[in-house]
């Protein structure tokens, strides 16, 4: 009985250690972080918006639903302009919402860079600087910092749901569908 105690406090010894050991380790890989996870979920709503624009034929961005309704063309630099400002009031600055009419690839190529400007201020930011009060951008109020970048997610959301109804309109079948498993 002796040897079974010293063996099992050994073994608890030895499991503790290397418990104790692979903590840090295991802590610096599994250590949640909002900026990351922010990050992310920008990521996946960008691209899912920008695969709807790149799905439109160029010839359609003119479609609408209904003749009251904005284009194709009009929601996506919509989405484009709300995005940006969000970033400008971010930075302090005053956006400029006005566009001219564009061609497929000046909408694409405006998503992009706004999707990946609003990306990377996210990304400098901290957990910590998330949690901050700041000034939304619209109404007279203050959110969290967190708060304030759930504005323009709720955009590219919001519009990815309205943008899949004109692709199916025209026969298309919206990217986020055709990439589900069969």
């Amino acid at each position: 009985m002796k040897h079974v105690t010293e063996a099992s406090v050994m073994f608890l010894g030895a499991t503790v250690l290397l418990a104790v050991a692979a903590a840090p380790a295991l802590a610096q890989t599994t250590q949640p972080s909002l900026v990351k996870e922010l990050v992310a979920t920008w990521q996946r709503a960008a691209t899912e918006i920008v695969d709807i624009a790149e799905a439109m034929p160029a010839e359609k961005y003119s479609f609408k639903p209904t003749p009251e309704i904005a284009t194709f063309g009009d929601q996506l630099v919509h989405v484009a302009g709300i995005t940006q400002r969000f970033i400008d009031s971010a930075k302090g600055a005053k956006s400029d919402s006005s566009h001219k009419a564009m061609t497929k690839p000046e909408v694409i190529a405006l998503l992009k860079q706004t999707f990946q400007t609003g990306q990377d201020m996210l990304g400098s930011l901290t957990d910590a600087q998330l949690l901050e009060p700041v000034k939304f951008p619209f109404g007279d109020r203050t959110v969290s910092r967190f708060t304030f970048w759930q504005g323009p997610l709720y955009q590219i959301r919001n519009h990815h749901g309205q943008l899949v109804v004109y692709l199916r309109l025209n026969g298309l079948v919206p990217p986020t569908t055709a990439r589900r498993p069969g």
